[in-house]
């Protein structure tokens, strides 16, 4: 056994050293560095030989040793011919560690990619095909010296986010890239590259003003991918940055700044303490929510983690000129009479005009030099601007800046709501307006309409006021009748010319589907028409104001009022006496039993519904006696207004119901035709309907369900288009027959 056992084991352990080496060599095989992969980054650069400059520039900012091992980078780099250029266009003998840490920091990008991809979104989803055009890039700013709105010195760092920081974010600076699949995709062409880098050619291998070297791209290193570039890349200032070194926009910087608020960080007080030695408290900058979007964030929106890679801010920067024009033609205009003559007054006074000038020039969206006539800004505008008006343009890091020598005219104050948002004496209706939410259609510039202004001074003897001490409920009054009223100024004319309102007259419908008139410089409505003084039963126009964009302001003293009676009454009105042109219909619907004197009440009618009442003339109603409609002597036509039999009783109850449209108000304006359903239905419920034949503002024909057609009486001495209670009063030269 002596001998046996030695044999034994030499064999084992033979055994076991062969298949150890194999596992090693499977091992080795599978996870072990592959024969073709290239050296790293640094090594590859340096064994080139003309990259001599931006190595120096990578050990001077302590990344040797990042390019030198294991990672995934994208870097643009460029030679030294590059840099030779760049030496001599900056008057540089030499560069400086901060400069080189900026130069190879904006160059490194994070995730090694091949130029195919970089168009590409890398979206929570997976790659987005040919929609990038940005990437992060390692580069950011820290803390710097600035001033709080006291004018301060105080240590300053960026706000990451819109309207809040967030101190785990960094706020890296986005490089730029216009590669071909992108532009094509996008639509876009050299004109776009050229407006921002006009000294560089475009090739459609561009990165910022650089071009990628023919043949030196996509050069696989072990720890990414290098891109070799014919120019030095630095930095861009951010939007923030760019503006707050230049005097020209120095007016909208200053209202901008209205909109800055500067807290403590201690995370970030604590970095920079470890960091430089030195012990301060630093600042956050962050810019109020309400604007579009904070111009010192170096992200995008962050719908996606990576959204900046196809998304960038834009700004249209106003010159000082442009503000001061603005301002004085537009913002100022009516403050003026107040007192009120700089932006800084206006501010104080009203902080949403300023606002919304300045979210007029924010688009949260990259505006390229061809769209700017279909890309909208942050208040839903396409800007007013064209590339002629841009006096200077910068593809910043975070967005592009265009300034612009005519500052955008808003729709919040070019039309007729642009009347109300800056007249301080019409204040409390456009809070209202705001409270009930009825100013979008105002402020879009393909929808007309006539606004009748009413004063504050007007609204508070009404009963109606603004208080901003109550968030919940600002509007004072009953909100109702405030809102309905409102309703009744706010008049949609569609593609219809503006009314004479001077010297003609007509009918308009309101928003909420009631009406009022217009005569010889004078306004009517049902409410107003209800005043025991005849003076009050109209309003005289003070004045008028067109604004070319959607329509026209009318102004007056007075508020156009809705009617609180019954639509019975305002028959009754004309209806009283046998000389009255409503008298015979008036009479059978007195003495109806849908009627109810005290209240003027028709049973059928709904309160908050609209309705037409067509009132046949006395002799119409006569003729209807003779065809057996109505009850009476069928000989001479005499009616019997107070029927006992049940027939004669349903007769007439049939009747006034087919003369009443339901739920639809129809006025001589040419607007309304077609089929209408009336309060008439038998007894399976069928609706009786009648037809609007014609409408046009000197005719409106009606046919009912016999073919016979009537006519609405629209002469001075007629009594048609009498307003009611959200219904319309017509009387006709017939009778409409019905057939059940």
């Amino acid at each position: 056994m002596s001998k046996v056992l030695p044999k034994f084991l030499t064999v084992f352990l033979t055994v076991i050293v062969f298949l150890s080496s194999c596992r090693k060599e499977e091992f080795d095989k599978f996870y072990g560095r592959p024969e073709n992969l290239g050296d790293p980054i640094y090594q590859q650069l340096q064994a080139k030989g003309n990259f001599s400059k931006f190595l120096d520039c990578v050990d001077k900012a302590g990344y040797k040793e990042t390019l030198s091992t294991a990672g995934s980078w994208t870097i643009f780099a460029p030679t030294d011919a590059a840099f030779a250029t760049y030496m001599t266009e900056n008057s540089l003998t030499e560069i400086t560690s901060d400069l080189a840490s900026k130069i190879v920091r904006y160059s490194m990008v994070y995730d090694g990619e091949k130029i195919e991809k970089l168009s590409d979104f890398f979206s929570v989803k997976g790659f987005v095909k040919n929609t990038a055009f940005r990437r992060r890039s390692v580069y950011y700013d820290f803390v710097y010296d600035g001033t709080d709105n006291n004018g301060n010195a105080i240590k300053v760092i960026a706000s990451n986010r819109n309207g809040s920081y967030i101190p785990t974010d960094f706020n890296n600076k986005n490089i730029p890239y216009y590669l071909t699949p992108f532009m094509t995709f996008s639509g876009l062409t050299a004109t776009d590259y050229n407006f921002f880098y006009p000294n560089s050619v475009y090739s459609g291998n561009n990165v910022g003003p650089a071009r990628l070297v023919d043949g030196q791209t996509n050069i696989i290193a072990e720890n990414g991918v290098i891109h070799i570039v014919d120019k030095v890349l630095t930095p861009p200032l951010s939007i923030d940055q760019y503006i707050n070194t230049k005097s020209d926009y120095s007016l909208f910087k200053g209202m901008l700044d209205k909109f800055v608020g500067y807290s403590v960080n201690a995370d970030i007080s604590h970095r920079y303490e470890v960091l430089s030695g030195k012990a301060a408290n630093v600042y956050v900058k962050t810019y109020n929510s309400i604007l579009a979007f904070s111009p010192n964030n170096e992200n995008f929106l962050k719908v996606d983690a990576n959204d900046a890679q196809q998304g960038s801010y834009s700004i249209f920067a106003p010159t000082n000129d442009a503000v001061n024009t603005y301002a004085r033609n537009v913002l100022l205009k009516y403050w003026k009479k107040r007192g009120v003559n700089t932006l800084n007054e206006l501010y104080v006074v009203a902080p949403d005009v300023v606002r919304d000038f300045v979210n007029a020039h924010l688009y949260t969206t990259t505006v390229w030099p061809s769209k700017f006539a279909t890309t909208v800004n942050f208040l839903g505008d396409v800007t007013k601007r064209t590339t002629a008006d841009v006096v200077d343009r910068q593809a910043l890091s975070n967005g592009f800046l265009y300034g612009i020598n005519k500052a955008q005219d808003a729709s919040v104050f070019s039309t007729v709501y642009g009347n109300i948002n800056l007249d301080p004496d019409y204040n409390i209706m456009k809070q209202a307006l705001n409270f009930f939410g009825l100013t979008i259609p105002l402020k879009t510039p393909s929808i007309r309409y006539v606004v009748v202004m009413i004063p504050d001074a007007t609204l508070r003897k009404m009963g109606f006021s603004y208080d901003p001490f109550f968030v919940s409920a600002p509007i004072r009054g009953d909100v109702v009748a405030f809102r309905r009223i409102l309703q009744t100024h706010i008049i949609p004319i569609g593609d219809r010319p503006i009314p004479n309102f001077a010297n003609g007259a007509g009918i308009l419908e309101a928003s909420n589907g009631e009406y009022i008139k217009y005569n010889n410089g004078r306004l009517l409505s049902a409410g107003t028409q209800d005043s025991v003084a005849v003076a009050k039963q109209t309003i005289p126009i003070d004045s008028t104001s067109l604004t070319p964009v959607n329509g026209v302001a009318v102004y007056g003293k007075e508020a156009l009022t809705y009617t609180v009676l019954n639509i019975g009454l305002h028959i009754q009105r004309y209806g009283t006496v046998t000389t009255d042109p409503y008298y015979n219909f008036f009479q059978y619907l007195n003495n109806s039993v849908i009627y109810t004197k005290a209240t003027g009440a028709i049973t059928g009618i709904t309160e908050g519904v609209n309705y037409t009442v067509f009132v046949p003339t006395n002799a119409a109603v006569i003729l209807a006696v003779r065809a057996g409609l109505l009850p009476g002597n069928i000989a001479t036509g005499v009616p019997n207004f107070a029927p006992t039999d049940a027939g004669d009783i349903n007769k007439v109850l049939k009747f006034i119901q087919y003369h009443i449209i339901n739920k639809s108000t129809v006025v001589s304006d040419g607007q309304k035709v077609g089929e209408f359903e009336t309060l008439l239905k038998n007894d399976g419920g069928d609706v009786a309907k009648i037809n609007v034949v014609i409408n046009t503002v000197n005719s409106l024909m009606l046919r009912d369900v016999t073919g016979t057609t009537v006519n609405v009486l629209l002469g001075a001495s007629d009594r048609s288009n009498v307003l009611s209670n959200r219904t319309v009063i017509h009387q006709i030269n017939s009778y409409l027959k019905y057939q059940f």
